[in-house]
């Protein structure tokens, strides 16, 4: 919120490339990065632009890219990309232009520091939306507090657990079910055998499945009994709310659980892709895929914690059952499950 007595501060000018960078939950990298930018340079926020690049207005580079039609890509732009601005702390506003000569006539007036990446043009595009160059940063804590969700977002996320879980305290699993490079897809019948094993040990797990199941009207059919809290596949507030009131995150190498390492105090066991390499980084092995993560092999990223990391390890039910014990022994039995053994 703006302090009216506050001497006014500069605004920066975060520039989302379409040209350069994806139409995928990576953009939440590009939120961070604005945002650590923005407290070390003292701006007041940051305003996020997105601009489309030439010819159909968007990057044609991995299979993710090549996967999606551009109404497509313009839906994602408009329902992921936009909608992060709502959870973003320092987020002041948000423009979109679909012709890069309007935003060169805007940028004639924006002073170049105000300006990020750093040295940003319209004519020669540069981009930061890799987590690497987000770890090279070495955020503090403060600064890694990036999102947070809206109070309305976690009452509504609220009356959707007080429905579906029976007051059992919550295990929230975002599964891979991509129809790009369906390789990498999660196990299902392996993670829908350990969250069995969470419901016996009376914790309610939920499933958080990938946007086109939900858009495909599959989100209520592949994962037997279980619920499934599909409009989180669609609405980034409602996501990030239904994070937020995890008592545990699962993930499988998806990107939109990483809103749980900038937000204080999450919970995420984040399972990387160790036997089902994406496309990117099959020719460099575990090494390749380490660099794009921005970590050592088998490291973590900054400000990982025993409850909130990465799992170097496969997604089948006897790892997952492991871990989510080793885990639940961290954070200590919650009322609900203890009462239910």
């Amino acid at each position: 919120m703006t302090n009216p007595d506050e001497p006014a501060r500069p605004t920066l000018y975060a520039v989302y490339d379409l040209g350069r960078a994806p139409v995928t939950f990576d953009v939440l990298h590009f939120y961070a990065l604005a945002h650590v930018w923005t407290e070390r340079s003292g701006f007041a926020g940051y305003h996020m632009v997105f601009v489309l690049g030439d010819g159909d207005g968007f990057r044609h580079l991995t299979p993710k890219d090549n996967a999606l039609d551009r109404e497509q890509k313009m839906w994602r732009l408009r329902h992921i990309h936009l909608q992060h601005a709502s959870i973003s702390r320092r987020c002041l506003g948000v423009s979109f232009f679909e012709r890069r000569a309007d935003l060169a006539n805007l940028l004639r007036a924006v002073h170049p520091k105000q300006m990020f990446p750093p040295n940003y043009t319209v004519e020669k595009p540069n981009h930061a939306f890799m987590l690497h160059q987000l770890f090279g940063m070495n955020p503090t804590g403060a600064e890694n507090h990036v999102f947070e969700p809206t109070p309305a977002a976690l009452r509504n996320v609220d009356e959707w657990l007080a429905n579906r879980t029976d007051g059992k305290p919550p295990v929230v699993m975002t599964l891979r079910t991509s129809k790009a490079e369906p390789k990498r897809n999660s196990q299902i019948e392996e993670w829908i055998a350990a969250a069995r094993h969470m419901q016996d040990r009376g914790f309610a797990p939920v499933v958080m499945c990938d946007t086109d199941v939900t858009l495909a009207g599959l989100d209520t059919k592949l994962f037997e009994d279980l619920p499934v809290f599909g409009i989180g596949g669609l609405d980034v507030e409602l996501r990030l709310a239904m994070y937020r009131r995890a008592y545990l995150n699962f993930a499988d190498n998806g990107g939109p659980p990483l809103l749980n390492f900038f937000m204080p105090d999450s919970k995420l066991l984040l399972f990387l892709p160790v036997e089902k390499l994406p496309e990117v980084a099959r020719q460099g092995g575990l090494p390749r895929m380490a660099q794009l993560l921005g970590v050592e092999p088998y490291g973590d990223f900054p400000m990982a914690t025993p409850v909130c990391r990465f799992v170097w390890r496969p997604d089948n039910r006897d790892i997952i059952i492991e871990e989510f014990e080793k885990t639940v022994a961290l954070i200590g039995e919650p009322p609900a499950a203890g009462a239910a053994q």
